[in-house]
């Protein structure tokens, strides 16, 4: 059996080692434990109390010998589904003070501020913002410019595809100004109902620049995505009217 199913369930390395060895010995000594997992003797007693903890270890005194005994694999779903009901629990704390924390971060804000983002994580995290922003005030976010994700091509195009397909169910407006050699590219943009894009002859196919609220994204992607998000809402209404004369025309 392959130990890395129970190390998802929350054991370690070791713990899965001496837990599947007790399974196929049953009421053991230290020793045939030590022999069987192939654990070092210094840390199969921690690994052995922690076991313990979690419910799925006993021990007994035999002629003044600890021996262990695996319990019921059945302890593995009870402790998953515990932490389930434990992390629901948390979830709902943590959503009642929410906007507490959130209004504490708000209080030490400046007025204008930047960050740089790098990487898939980055960008996940910068558009995830800007939607949750749209949803919350039912905003609209504008664009220019679509890229095809530079070396990351593929994960930025999945990621956004999917962000436009959540957007879309939650009616969330878009607006884009994009190269006209990108388009047909966005099938997934072109046939939403709440996106719009309009062509223009020239144009980068390797930076995007978007607002929404007071902030602007300016995303770069060479080998791997930059983004650099700047709070402010001077900068958000010139891109705003930058943006607004060229969708006239």
């Amino acid at each position: 059996m392959d130990a890395k199913v129970l190390q998802k369930s929350g054991l370690t390395e070791g713990e899965s080692k001496v837990y599947l060895s007790l399974l196929g010995l049953g009421q053991s000594s230290i020793t045939k434990i030590i022999t069987k997992s192939k654990v070092s003797t210094s840390k199969s007693y921690d690994i052995l109390n922690r076991l313990e903890e979690k419910g799925l270890v006993s021990h007994a005194l035999i002629s003044g010998i600890k021996h262990f005994k695996a319990a019921s694999p059945n302890r593995i779903i009870e402790n998953l589904e515990s932490k389930e009901k434990e992390m629901k629990t948390t979830l709902l704390e943590v959503e009642k003070i929410l906007p507490f924390l959130l209004d504490k971060q708000k209080e030490k804000e400046s007025d204008e501020e930047a960050e740089i983002y790098i990487g898939m994580n980055g960008l996940i995290s910068v558009f995830n913002e800007e939607t949750a922003w749209m949803k919350e005030t039912n905003g609209k976010s504008y664009a220019i410019g679509l890229t095809t994700g530079g070396k990351y091509g593929e994960s930025v195009n999945k990621f956004f595809e999917r962000m436009q397909y959540k957007r879309d169910k939650l009616k969330l407006k878009t607006y884009i100004i994009a190269n006209k050699k990108t388009k047909g590219s966005f099938h997934y943009l072109e046939k939403s109902k709440h996106c719009q894009i309009k062509y223009v002859e020239a144009g980068s196919e390797m930076v995007s620049i978007n607002t929404y609220s007071e902030k602007t994204i300016i995303a770069i992607y060479s080998k791997k995505p930059f983004l650099f998000v700047i709070k402010s809402k001077d900068l958000a209404k010139d891109f705003k009217e930058y943006f607004d004369s060229i969708w006239k025309q």
